[in-house]
């Protein structure tokens, strides 16, 4: 597919009233799922944010409000909470002192409609603060029910080497790129990152819109950038591409030609 030009939209463009948002990657799915909801909250709309995998208690700092649900009591506690906040992190269970259970990938829908949300937007993997990452075989927990897929990589993890320092699963990331452990990361490789089938869009449901996420675009020069940005439109799935700066600050592009959802 030739480049399509990308055009700045507001975050809320990404998704549109039902959708389920999927997070995956590595270095700023957190910090991107509170801006988006921020986004969609200030637009008026309804947001549940969680994870279907473990949640660290720390990692929530950035919620507004957390709550303890099981599933089983979702019909009757989950309903009308939206009415007095809009934004809400639901847990299902403790598993520690400083770990929530998540929501199973495969009830988000039942969550949403639990309690009558316009999203559910769920962390559907894990990095353990690293930059970069490629699945393992049980990875990503990605909702089927997911619209929106958005795999997230740190553009600081550019001239590192794939090694634990700043990687997830190094092994698995040299695999996915066909080199040696150690090599160094380069620009070149984040396409097959946040794109691959066994990389970024591993179990990304067919009909999902893609929104890659670039984290530390400050950390490479702009034309660094640009070129990547060209690269990901190639792509057929991605509607648009959504970059964040150290501070994260985030701008949405998106991709000329792609479907208006908002």
């Amino acid at each position: 597919m030739p480049h399509r030009e990308l055009r700045p939209v507001d975050l809320v463009s990404i998704a549109a009233p039902g959708d389920i948002v999927a997070i995956v990657g590595a270095g700023g799915k957190t910090s991107t799922m509170f801006a988006l909801s921020r986004a969609l909250t200030a637009a008026g709309r309804r947001v549940l944010t969680t994870k279907s995998t473990i949640i660290y208690r720390p990692t929530m700092a950035q919620s507004p409000g957390v709550v303890e649900v099981p599933a089983e009591r979702w019909a009757t506690e989950l309903r009308g909470l939206l009415d007095e906040r809009r934004e809400v992190t639901v847990v299902t269970g403790s598993t520690g002192p400083d770990r929530w259970q998540g929501v199973p990938a495969d009830r988000m829908t039942e969550l949403r409609d639990a309690a009558r949300a316009d999203h559910v937007i769920v962390e559907a993997d894990g990095a353990r603060g690293r930059w970069i990452k490629a699945p393992a075989a049980h990875e990503p927990s990605m909702p089927g029910s997911a619209a929106v897929v958005m795999p997230v990589v740190n553009l600081r993890a550019v001239g590192e080497r794939i090694n634990s320092e700043h990687v997830h699963r190094p092994e698995l990331v040299a695999a996915l790129l066909g080199l040696p452990e150690d090599s160094l990361i380069g620009m070149e490789h984040m396409p097959r990152v946040l794109l691959d089938a066994a990389g970024g869009l591993k179990r990304a449901p067919a009909n999902a819109r893609v929104w890659p996420v670039l984290a530390g675009v400050d950390a490479v020069e702009p034309s660094q950038v640009e070129a990547l940005l060209q690269r990901l439109t190639e792509h057929p799935r991605v509607s648009g591409v959504l970059n964040a700066d150290r501070d994260w600050r985030y701008t949405a592009l998106a991709a000329h030609g792609a479907d208006d959802i908002a």
